[in-house]
């Protein structure tokens, strides 16, 4: 008698997590934001190695910061939603070329200045102290896993 093997049918990950979404009421270099955000919290943010986002006529880098807090044991990150440095690799040779060199991870969003992550899948952003008169105050948004973003988010996480 012949044994029939039945494998599972693993449903795909099809859960939520929130982020943050950050505007600046002005315009203002980082080094100086996160020296006046790291002035109100105890835990401090400090710069990390950037995102990087291969394209097929630029490569694109977004600035990350991140830092741990001891009391809850969570880790943020401060993603820019706009790249900051961007390589050219090879001319376009296309008219209308879909790649350009400024990417946002959010394209709906270009208003969005940074993107505000949590390792919690049930973040609490409020316990991050902003400077009011720099930033406006923090806008969660569900990030469903179908989007390029989610998967960006876990890979560097």
């Amino acid at each position: 008698m012949k044994i029939k093997k039945r494998y599972l049918k693993l449903e795909e990950d099809r859960t939520e997590i929130n982020i943050g979404l950050i505007r600046l009421a002005k315009p203002i270099p980082e080094h100086e934001l996160f020296f006046k955000i790291n002035n109100l919290n105890t835990f401090k943010f400090s710069r990390i190695s950037d995102i990087l986002i291969k394209g097929e006529y630029y490569d694109h880098y977004f600035s990350r910061y991140q830092a741990y807090n001891k009391s809850t044991k969570d880790c943020y990150s401060f993603i820019s939603n706009k790249s900051l440095l961007s390589v050219e690799k090879k001319v376009a040779d296309q008219l209308f070329s879909d790649e350009s060199n400024i990417k946002f991870l959010l394209n709906l969003h270009p208003d969005v200045d940074y993107i505000l992550t949590n390792t919690d899948m049930f973040a609490d952003f409020s316990l991050i102290l902003l400077p009011e008169n720099l930033v406006f105050q923090i806008q969660e948004y569900p990030l469903s896993s179908e989007e390029e973003l989610y998967h960006l988010i876990q890979y560097y996480e």
